[in-house]
């Protein structure tokens, strides 16, 4: 007689406040769940309490609607296996502000959330900025989806001045504009150029350089669709660097240089990556991304000023 045996190797936790994004959540969760051996725990609080449980094996949902946290708590410790290595999805628009987070965060070597999912606007990457600067100890656990989508232009930007040719124009950029169809995303690429370049935030809407000889000007537009950058355009005395989604196909990027050093228009890919992929690099990287934290921290500051 064969006996299946089957060892959870990590255990998931799942807050989801918002129904319209439970399907979300769940699906996510389930992708996950299927590729590696997992105990899920989704806690429902869009859905009432009432005492009941639903699931079966190593899969488990509650309401928990209006709970407490320390209930959250005993639900998480109840359900989920120790010594399992945990991991918390949250998916709700607050953080620092919410007691529910700040209780089930520690308990976690890993907390994934989406700082554009549940708001378009910066009120979730202001709120997650707080929570990191009052818990610092805990910033070594977090990824944000929502930083972890900007790879592309990160590699996109950092193209344009491969060379010789523009190195002076980078260090002598005067203005920055980002377009992106959410603020968390604009942000946080922001955060990421000034945190390579060394630029602090100099008052509204203002860099200052490390030798504080000008100041760069930024701006974020809304523009396109929610989670995703459509364009970022940073200018020098002489030239002006443009990289925009190209308007018949969402996955290729159109490079332009204007001015004194003009550049033809070359199309680029854009090499994006799923959302379940990015999930599953968050929850298995065993390394602090040292370049997210600058990022979130100049974020944090850019909105602090406002």
């Amino acid at each position: 007689m064969s006996v299946n045996v089957r060892v959870a190797t990590m255990s998931l936790l799942v807050f989801v406040e918002d129904a319209a994004l439970y399907d979300w959540a769940k699906e996510r969760a389930q992708v996950f769940a299927a590729r590696h051996t997992s105990c899920v725990l989704v806690l429902n609080a869009a859905a009432a309490q009432n005492g009941e449980e639903h699931g079966e094996g190593d899969w488990r949902e509650v309401g928990v609607q209006g709970a407490a946290p320390e209930h959250l708590q005993r639900l998480a410790a109840t359900h989920l296996p120790a010594g399992v290595p945990r991991t918390l999805l949250w998916v709700a628009p607050h953080t620092a502000s919410d007691e529910r987070f700040t209780a089930l965060a520690p308990a976690t070597r890993t907390v994934l959330l989406d700082s554009s999912r549940s708001r378009d606007d910066a009120s979730a990457l202001r709120d997650l900025a707080a929570f990191i600067a009052a818990k610092p100890e805990l910033a070594a656990t977090l990824h944000d989806l929502a930083y972890l989508r900007l790879a592309p232009w990160q590699e996109l930007v950092a193209d344009f001045f491969d060379g010789q040719a523009f190195v002076e124009d980078l260090f002598d950029l005067q203005r920055v504009t980002v377009a992106s169809g959410s603020e968390s995303e604009g942000y946080y690429l922001l955060g990421w150029l000034a945190s390579r370049l060394g630029w602090k935030p100099g008052g509204t809407c203002r860099f200052l350089p490390r030798s504080g000889a000008r100041e760069i000007v930024y701006e974020i537009v809304r523009e396109g669709r929610a989670r995703r950058v459509q364009s970022i355009a940073l200018e020098s005395n002489a030239t002006r660097f443009v990289a925009e989604l190209c308007s018949n196909d969402n996955a290729a990027v159109s490079l332009e240089v204007f001015g004194a050093k003009q550049r033809p228009a070359r199309v680029e890919p854009l090499h994006d990556v799923d959302i379940a992929s990015l999930f599953e690099r968050a929850i298995l990287h065993e390394q602090p991304d040292a370049v997210f934290f600058d990022s979130l921290a100049v974020a944090g500051e850019l909105l602090g000023s406002q």
